[in-house]
């Protein structure tokens, strides 16, 4: 009784104060849940389900998870039968919340009516405040809440606990739930109980899906070559062979997603598959559309309209020997571009040079573009050597961060162009040239023609045809691409993907393409076998702002220094900063974690 009088305190102190008293057994995940729902304007001297399902809906909800319910209520029975006599309910629910299910003793189920603890009812924290079904849906993970760790009173005379049910892509699909309105003789030994019925939930699910994946594939549906093949719940399970391997990382997502994101589109509508009366999947027909232009590109074309007018650009000019300027950000893909630009012109089987000249020395930028006769440079042995120019003969030269040549450069590169002719550094001879030249920059050279930064002769020979290449953030639909393009290339296909893409997708990317795929590289590097948390995929995205501000200029960390810093700050987030629990789920102590985050000033 004692337990309970304290933590009837230090919820009224909560309610008080938005704040907990230092001395309290509350778990961390109750106490973030209390300031969810206040954040939420849950009342919590209320907390009685105010939302259930008209009796047309819940017929759709429970058709929708007739396999759930038929796998689930075997497990039900074994509990119910189990824990008889010590006045428990248990219920099941769907991903949102909303309870499929109960079945209890008859004064249990009287209690639970008044509260609306009932079939159709939506169960979430947002809107009956803290408890065991709203926590294991949200957090993912079995948990018991007690008495008065409910944050709405309506609730407070129960103790519940439940856990999720996950599907063959580990996406939870519901919740199983115990609840009563007695003092339970041992809660550790009813979350093991729930948490049993769950895996083996789970794990029943699984096998009946690859089952029923496995019918359909030996099935007459399988037949056509120009159907597609999704579980009753949409996930793609088989693809005809003039889809692969294009769309191979399609499989095991939503069929939403494929006519979303790509240019197939169904023919007809979905053709029920069924086994024993059940609906197990649908067939799906689909067209490959024609492509809208002809140009052979290496890199990720997408969908957003402002790359595509890019591609429209490229597929206009490639074939002609005008001189091309490309400006955008760095990291948004400009030598990608430029090889599109050469891979389609008629210079495509000459060679493709490239050069930062940004990143070479001026000492030594006359000599890399222009070369060298043997003896050019006094007290050197040099025996002569063809410069970028030449070696571009017959190709194309890319040139980025032209903005970055110096002026005395400037001018000889002018001549180049105008004579079409190089001469070597020491050499009388003008060698005869026939190439095509591509330039970038960051900066709008336009400006620097006007500052006087950039030789406006200059200017007006390589700003020809100017394309413009957005940043990432303006075209963040093509961003799931990208990624799938990495999987595929990598041969790594996590089943949380669309957790992946979600979060990436609203990542603002700072540094553009460059970014995106070092940071993908990173998460296969930290979740080769564990599933991230959103808050550990953010985290991934915010490189330059989660650690910049702390470090010097003359402060680097290696590669293996970088990945172990993102892996504590992603611990620390998720455990919200419990110092002991992030060390624990790291594999080291407690010292050595305050030792590390000294040293990466967390």
């Amino acid at each position: 009784m004692r337990q309970d009088v304290d933590s009837k305190q230090v919820w009224e102190y909560f309610l008080e104060n938005e704040s907990v008293t230092k001395n309290n057994d509350l778990k961390e995940e109750i106490i973030a849940s209390w300031h969810f729902c206040r954040k939420k304007e849950v009342d919590p001297f209320n907390g009685i389900a105010n939302e259930i399902l008209d009796t047309s809906i819940f017929e759709q909800k429970l058709k929708e998870n007739e396999l759930l319910l038929q796998l689930a209520k075997p497990h039900i029975k074994q509990l119910t039968d189990f824990l008889k006599g010590w006045r428990y309910m248990t219920t099941i629910t769907d991903r949102n919340g909303y309870i499929l299910f109960e079945q209890g003793e008859r004064t249990v189920s009287y209690e639970a009516n008044k509260i609306n603890l009932t079939e159709g009812a939506k169960w979430v924290e947002s809107h009956v405040g803290t408890n065991a079904i709203g926590l294991a849906l949200r957090l993912q993970k079995p948990i018991s809440v007690k008495g008065y760790e409910h944050y709405s009173k309506a609730s407070q005379s129960w103790n519940c606990t439940a856990a999720p049910i996950f599907d063959q892509n580990n996406e939870v699909i519901g919740a199983f739930n115990i609840s009563s309105l007695y003092r339970s003789i041992n809660y550790d030994y009813i979350l093991a109980c729930v948490q049993l019925a769950t895996e083996s939930i789970s794990l029943s699910w699984k096998k009946q899906i690859e089952q029923d994946i496995e019918f359909m594939k030996k099935s007459k549906a399988n037949q056509n070559e120009d159907s597609i093949l999704c579980t009753f719940n949409g996930i793609i399970c088989h693809l005809p062979n003039k889809l692969l391997p294009e769309y191979k990382n399609y499989i095991n997502r939503h069929i939403t997603n494929l006519s979303r994101e790509t240019n197939l589109t169904k023919t007809q509508p979905h053709i029920p598959i069924l086994k024993n009366k059940r609906i197990i999947g649908y067939q799906v027909s689909v067209k490959i559309p024609e492509k809208k232009n002809g140009i052979y590109f290496k890199g990720i074309k997408g969908t957003s309209s402002s790359f595509q007018h890019v591609l429209d650009l490229v597929d206009k000019v490639a074939s002609r020997n005008t001189a091309v300027h490309l400006f955008g950000e760095t990291g948004s893909g400009k030598e990608v571009i430029a090889h599109a630009i050469h891979d389609n012109s008629r210079h495509m089987k000459g060679p493709f040079l490239s050069i930062n000249c940004g990143a070479v020395p001026e000492s030594l930028m006359e000599s890399e573009l222009f070369g060298y006769e043997a003896g050019a440079f006094t007290g050197a042995n040099h025996q002569g050597n063809k410069g970028k120019l030449e070696l571009a003969d017959g190709g194309t030269l890319f040139l980025d961060e032209i903005e970055e040549m110096p002026k005395s450069m400037q001018v000889q590169l002018l001549r180049v162009l105008q004579e079409k002719s190089v001469v070597r550094i020491g050499g009388k001879k003008a060698i005869p040239l026939d190439f095509r030249i591509i330039t970038a920059s960051n900066q709008d050279i336009r400006e620097l023609v006007k500052q006087g930064k950039f030789r406006e002769d200059l200017f007006y020979r390589i700003y020809v045809f100017p394309i413009t290449i957005p940043p990432l953030r303006k075209r963040s639909e093509d961003i799931k691409y990208m990624i799938h393009d990495y999987f595929r290339k990598n041969d790594w296909f996590p089943n949380w993907q669309h957790r992946l893409e979600e979060v990436f997708e609203k990542a603002e990317w700072k540094g553009n393409v460059r970014e995106l795929y070092n940071a993908l590289k990173r998460c296969e590097i930290l979740y080769e076998n564990e599933v991230p948390s959103y808050q550990e995929l953010e985290a991934l995205t915010s490189v330059i702002d989660s650690h910049s501000e702390h470090q010097s200029e003359d402060e680097t960390y290696s590669f293996t220094e970088q990945l172990e810093l993102q892996k504590i700050k992603e611990k620390l987030t998720r455990r919200a900063g419990n110092v002991s629990a992030a060390a624990e789920e790291l594999g080291m102590s407690r010292a050595t974690l305050y030792r590390k985050m000294k040293k990466y000033h967390l």
